[in-house]
């Protein structure tokens, strides 16, 4: 390449590329249309598959400083605080769970020049020819790169302007409504150390987790409560909300879950509401010399707690192909042919989690019976679901 490759949007996604890139000693620059660097977000699943990358990227040691190992899962009835299922994964698996907000991070100081990281560069379109790309942002030069990436979010200006602004491309409403908090860790909540917690009823589930290195360091439960919502009127993605109001949508019989919510209320942490977008799978993600990449090509809705992983899978084969190719259109093209059939698996999976877990009705009925059959009988079967998502080693493609 004559011109480094642009990479547009410094989250987990186009930070894990220039990672890998860097690793490759592949020249690239990041645009990042903050003003600086913050890191953001409260809770992350790591799973298998991402840990493999992390290990390539030689992030494995600090990602322990900071994570809380995750030795299986639990689902739980929202009514009546049953057990549903418990299963353990398989002792081979590495599964960690942490802040994103320190994932962010670790991947941030992961790059070691960060004189390749331009800040305040809000992307406004761009421009191809046979050889070059031209972008152009909002309050910054015109630059020409070798091939554009766009790992710029849901609202992706790249793609935007990769599909002509389709109202088919756009991300639509889920019909759902998380909220989300971040609490110190308690003593009482002991039983949920070393696992993932689900509390599944009609219309709500909620899932609560460690955060953290609960050996030294700061130590956290993150929680998440959905609910079903028909629509989302408020702007932006995020809106601060009344924890006490949260708190009594979500009253159950659970003895934990009622005192995580007394703790929610009372703690100085902020409770967030989002609305969970997602969108069909697009026809195509790459033009040439323009690709996608992560919530940009693929957004999905968090109920197989994937889209982040899929962002760093993404980045990593992105940057094999690149490796590989001699010219960019034909390392996107190999890694759109890589990456998209998993990641709209994953969509798909990912919408069909949340028909299960806000199940009512004879449907609810089922889906319990089934998991307490399965409990009985053989929960290690839950490890044969998941086995082509944590089973998946993108290092060896």
């Amino acid at each position: 390449m004559t011109n480094p490759l642009g990479i547009v949007g410094a989250g987990i996604g186009g930070l894990t590329l220039a990672c890998a890139l860097e690793q490759q000693n592949i020249p690239f620059t990041l645009y990042e249309q903050a003003e600086s660097f913050e890191a953001l977000g409260y809770g992350i699943q790591v799973s298998p598959n991402v840990v493999r990358v992390l290990a390539a990227l030689g992030l494995t040691e600090k990602l322990e400083a900071i994570a809380h190992r995750c030795y299986g899962f639990e689902l739980r009835s929202f009514t009546s605080d049953q057990t549903l299922i418990k299963w353990q994964l398989p002792k081979n698996q590495l599964y960690y769970q942490c802040r994103r907000a320190d994932l962010h991070q670790l991947l941030f100081d992961g790059l070691r020049d960060k004189s390749k990281l331009n800040f305040a560069t809000r992307l406004t379109g761009y421009s191809q020819t046979t050889d070059k790309v031209a972008l152009k942002f909002e309050h910054a030069p015109k630059v020409e790169v070798a091939g554009l990436v766009g790992a710029d979010g849901v609202g992706s200006p790249t793609r935007r302007q990769l599909m002509l602004d389709s109202q088919q491309t756009k991300p639509s409403y889920a019909g759902y409504a998380a909220f989300r908090a971040i609490l110190p860790w308690r003593s009482p909540y002991e039983e949920l150390a070393g696992r993932a917690t689900v509390w599944l009823g009609k219309n709500h589930h909620v899932v609560a987790y460690p955060n953290g290195n609960l050996n030294h360091g700061e130590q956290w439960l993150n929680l998440v409560l959905v609910v079903k919502e028909s629509q989302w009127q408020e702007e932006g993605w995020t809106i601060e909300v009344d924890k006490s109001q949260v708190a009594a949508e979500f009253q159950n019989q659970s003895r934990l879950l009622n005192q995580i919510l007394k703790d929610m209320i009372a703690s100085p942490e902020p409770c967030y509401k989002w609305g969970l977008f997602t969108r069909p799978a697009l026809p195509f993600w790459s033009q040439n010399k323009v690709t996608l990449l992560g919530d940009a090509a693929h957004p999905m809705v968090p109920f197989q707690a994937q889209g982040a992983a899929m962002s760093i899978e993404d980045a990593y084969v992105l940057a094999q192909c690149l490796q590989r190719h001699q010219t960019t259109e034909g390392a996107f093209q190999q890694y759109e042919n890589l990456r998209y059939q998993r990641a709209t698996r994953m969509q798909i999976t990912s919408r069909k989690n949340a028909d299960i877990f806000h199940a009512s009705g004879l449907k609810a009925i089922a889906r319990d019976f089934v998991f307490k059959i399965v409990d009985a009988i053989a929960p290690n079967l839950m490890n044969l679901k998941s086995a082509w998502i944590y089973d998946y080693d993108v290092t060896k493609l």
